[in-house]
């Protein structure tokens, strides 16, 4: 997690949770919702008890700064090694891995906003080199159109989490799910089309390691076979050449016809 400043991360963090936030020069004051507080300040007895009663808790009110010299028992001081930051930090994470957000336009008639699914993926080279690449890949889910770097599309536009007015949305006509489903399988078809090169090198560099392997146990007859199998193994896991795909994060998002 790259953060320029700390105090402006904060407060767009705050207000993004839908918390009332008020600025007082470095001071940041903070009326917690329930949610936040649940996530934030360690309180499950207090909200379980709330819960089972059925009453309406009371979410604290929350009073921090990044500038050391402004804390008091009052107001909390907040960096990156704090134990409030990596709570924080958890959740942002947590968060960050999906959402559905809105192209923010101001139309004068009625417009349509489009479903767009946008997965951001880190695929992961293994064998005898590793490399990363990360891809980001979208489909329209009314007609099914899916484009590489998503992301460079909606870096262009600015969003909103409500949706703008005059305009309304179009239900997908394929569902989110199998929109993944055909992300992956567009993936997969791609992987399948490369060379792929760095594969056929590692997969010589297993079988040549084994081979020395198995020289050695030729000439060593009383040399472990659960030790043999283990050496084996170990060889396997650095050659053996594989692809991993991890998503990152992605979202739902409703775009102009244009987009």
């Amino acid at each position: 997690m790259q953060i320029e400043n700390l105090h402006d991360f904060l407060v767009d963090y705050f207000t993004a949770s839908q918390c009332q936030v008020e600025v007082i020069n470095d001071t940041i004051s903070i009326q917690l919702t329930e949610e936040m507080d649940e996530r934030l300040m360690n309180r499950p007895f207090y909200w379980h008890y709330v819960r089972k009663l059925n009453q309406t808790g009371q979410p604290l009110q929350l009073k921090i700064t990044t500038n050391h010299s402004s804390a008091t028992k009052e107001i909390d001081y907040i960096y990156y090694t704090t134990d409030r930051f990596q709570k924080i930090a958890e959740d942002t994470i947590i968060k960050g891995r999906y959402c559905k957000l809105y192209e923010n336009i101001r139309p004068t008639k009625q417009t349509p906003l489009y479903p767009w699914l946008v997965i951001n993926i880190k695929q992961t080279y293994l064998g005898k080199k590793q490399a990363e690449q990360l891809l980001s890949l979208g489909i329209n889910l009314i007609n099914g159109t899916i484009i590489d770097q998503a992301i460079f599309m909606l870096k262009t536009k600015q969003f909103n989490n409500t949706v703008p007015d005059l305009c309304y949305l179009i239900t997908p006509i394929i569902k989110p799910t199998n929109g993944y489903d055909r992300i992956e399988n567009y993936l997969i078809n791609q992987l399948q089309r490369q060379a792929h090169e760095w594969a056929s090198d590692s997969y010589r560099s297993l079988t040549e390691e084994i081979k020395l392997l198995n020289y050695f146990k030729e000439r060593n007859p009383n040399m472990d076979e659960d030790h043999y199998e283990k050496e084996k193994e170990n060889l396997q896991a650095i050659y053996q050449p594989k692809i991993k795909l991890e998503v990152i994060n992605g979202g739902l998002f409703y775009l102009q016809q244009n987009s």
